[in-house]
């Protein structure tokens, strides 16, 4: 009685010997699980890092063109009928604008409101240009009013290309150039088109508004 319990204890134990471990087929689909799960997660972070990389450049972007806008809107916003004298003395017409020319303005102006922090003696008028230099749409302004130094180009926007402007007269009417009857006429309004990284943008600008 004694030995058949004996040999009962022994296939128990043997049994559950069998049954407290992993086969070997059991611990590769097991270790081929847990690389699938670790690929998912690698390709699930990297298309992560991916989307923030894209979203990034998507929000600099918009943060350029929300420059340009806010710029050209105050700076147009408060354009004078003021003629100015170049460099040689002659008279300038208030607006004038140049298209087609690399790294000449297209828009050149005389806005009001230059804030004076310094107290300096100076003007509160300040002429302002914008340039189209190797497909980079620039904003420039000159230390005086009439001749002086001009800054250093300030890059607003890059990667322009097939850039367009018109200009509403007081008529009403919309034309592709600007040609003054006076010196000290302003169109009523600007519109700008042009092509940044396949896409197109157009915006209008009204003119003076601020000293009407």
């Amino acid at each position: 009685m004694i030995a058949g319990n004996v040999r009962k204890s022994d296939s128990v134990l043997k049994g559950l010997n069998r049954s407290s471990g992993f086969t070997l087929v059991e611990m590769m689909v097991a270790l081929f699980i847990f690389s699938l799960l670790s690929v998912a997660g690698v390709v699930l972070l990297r298309g992560a890092a991916n989307s923030n990389e894209v979203t990034d450049a998507k929000l600099g972007d918009m943060a350029q063109m929300q420059r340009l806008v806010s710029l050209m809107e105050s700076d147009l916003s408060q354009a004078l009928p003021r003629p100015y004298r170049n460099e040689q003395g002659d008279r300038v017409a208030a607006f004038a604008s140049e298209t087609g020319n690399n790294g000449r303005g297209f828009l050149s102006f005389t806005r009001g409101g230059q804030s004076n922090i310094n107290n300096k003696p100076r003007s509160n008028m300040q002429r302002i240009s914008y340039q189209l230099n190797d497909d980079r749409l620039e904003r420039l302004q000159y230390e005086t009013t009439d001749g002086g130094a001009i800054s250093e180009p300030a890059t607003l926007l890059d990667d322009i290309s097939g850039l367009e402007l018109r200009f509403r007269d007081k008529r009403g009417q919309w034309r592709g150039n600007w040609e003054t009857e006076r010196l000290n006429d302003l169109p009523r309004a600007v519109e700008i088109r042009f092509e940044q990284k396949g896409r197109n943008f157009r915006h209008v600008f009204l003119v003076g508004t601020g000293y009407l």
